[in-house]
């Protein structure tokens, strides 16, 4: 999420002063599990039952692919879809368990032949038993076919559209959500002809019949977390290729000419990033602005942010467009491992907003550090730890995350600093990492002795002591 949509959270700022209710709601389920909202990196992995990660008579899912078909109804706001799950197993499985809300399911088949059973459980558990046992190591193929309206998470735009919020998978196909199960992604959506479908990855050609558009999508080796859809009345630009990768932005009625000034800036926003991250992680890249309401937070799925809130223009901000861009590589590609590992998201997130004013703008980062730490000195909130095993930061991570990290850019130096920062998402591509191994990972690449460091920001709940609060000459 980005930094000022965090900001109307805490203070409980806004247009007209309140949040709407479905996406207070669902943004408060990502505070409290750390899933989806780019506040993170959506993904950590929750405690599940045995049932819930797949798991049966000594086997476990392990998903590969999604190929999912379906056919969205804006004016009644209801989905049909068809969606295919390609699976392995390490062990025999006589049942297990995918995941889906609201909608309706008509059947189950596995390896094309009928399940013997599925039933739904809970809000959203789809427990599903074969005809038969699947072996040890079988490839096998689950095709379920389902109707009605998409569940929690699908949240409709001020235009008459809908946009899934991220992490909400279940909400619009049958899904394994363990954050870290990755598997290939194809979507094919049929729409009204004066609708489009935006979702992650590269599109296909799109085929229009007469009175239907139907948009294709596919993106190799994705957390269901990180995936999104969006159905509006889009207006599509596809600029020139970044560095070669291609760019998709889409706006929803309205909200073309206050956003696509930041959306041009794309190229420029990407080079930057990569000068300090390494490559860029994926092979698709772009924008997609919505309106769900005025505090609609902006969050990053694989390749293509959604901005849920573009229509206001207070918080939609160049500022929020590098925020999202940068979690590409910090929380999406190289990924938090559990919601407690947050700050590997969102620290880097916030401060790379930090960078990118540094460079663009010619701000004194020394001088903003200087003017935080005092400010916040007294307020206990402001320190609280960025990393406890067990425990979900708190949304004070947006303020004392870049703190910390321009503190350890002032301990090891500008030189070290920079290699930590790019070595991190290129050495972790594609992996789910725990905090500890960051840390490790520091006094590797810098050849310091980071333990007291560590404690005193990231580890500790109060003011670090003047020898880690003050570094290489930040002492005012």
């Amino acid at each position: 999420m980005d930094l000022s949509g965090n900001e109307r959270i805490r203070r409980g700022r806004g247009r007209g002063g309140h949040r709407g209710p479905l996406v207070a709601a669902v943004v408060l389920a990502g505070l409290l599990v750390g899933v989806g909202t780019s506040f993170g990196t959506g993904g950590p992995p929750q405690t599940r039952s045995p049932a819930d990660t797949g798991k049966a008579a000594g086997g476990s899912l392990d998903v590969t692919g999604y190929d999912i078909t379906m056919n969205y109804r804006p004016e009644s706001g209801t989905l049909r879809g068809v969606t295919v799950v390609s699976a392995t197993t390490a062990g025999a499985l006589d049942s297990f368990t995918l995941h889906i809300s609201g909608l309706t399911v008509r059947s189950v088949t596995v390896d094309a032949e009928a399940a013997k059973s599925f039933s739904r459980s809970g809000e959203k558990d789809l427990v599903v038993v074969p005809a038969r046992t699947i072996g040890p190591g079988d490839r096998f193929r689950v095709r379920i076919a389902y109707d009605g309206e998409p569940g929690a998470g699908w949240l409709p735009t001020e235009s008459g559209g809908a946009t899934a919020f991220m992490g909400s998978s279940s909400a619009w196909f049958p899904v394994h959500e363990d954050a870290r199960d990755k598997a290939d992604f194809r979507l094919t959506a049929t729409v009204p002809e004066d609708w489009s479908v935006i979702a992650v990855g590269r599109e296909g050609p799109v085929r229009r019949e007469a009175a239907t558009a139907t948009f294709s999508w596919t993106e190799p080796d994705v957390d269901p977390a990180h995936i999104a859809v969006s159905v509006d009345r889009f207006t599509v630009e596809r600029p020139a290729p970044a560095d070669g990768i291609p760019v998709v932005n889409a706006y929803a009625p309205g909200l073309r000419e206050r956003t696509k000034p930041l959306a041009d800036r794309l190229p420029e926003i990407l080079d930057f990033l990569s000068a300090r991250f390494g490559r860029y992680p994926f092979r698709a890249a772009g924008n997609v602005f919505v309106q769900v309401n005025d505090d609609g937070p902006a969050t990053a799925p694989q390749t293509r942010p959604v901005y849920l809130g573009a229509g206001n223009e207070r918080f939609m901000t160049l500022e929020s467009v590098v925020h999202e861009q940068a979690h590409q590589w910090y929380g999406v590609s190289a990924a938090a491992r559990r919601p407690e590992d947050k700050c590997l998201a969102e620290c880097f997130a916030v401060y790379a907003t930090w960078l990118w004013d540094e460079a663009e703008e010619g701000a004194d980062l020394d001088a903003r550090y200087r003017e935080r730490v005092e400010a916040g000195r007294d307020d206990p909130s402001l320190w609280e730890e960025l990393y406890r095993p067990g425990r979900t930061p708190g949304i004070r991570i947006y303020d004392k995350g870049p703190l910390a990290l321009h503190a350890l850019r002032r301990q090891v130096g500008d030189e070290a600093f920079g290699r930590l920062l790019k070595r991190w998402p290129q050495e972790h591509r594609g992996e789910y990492a725990g905090w500890p191994r960051f840390e490790a990972f520091a006094e590797k690449v810098t050849g310091q002795d980071l333990t007291g460091f560590s404690r005193a920001w990231f580890r500790g709940a109060t003011v670090p002591e003047d020898p880690y609060l003050w570094p290489g000459g930040l002492k005012p």
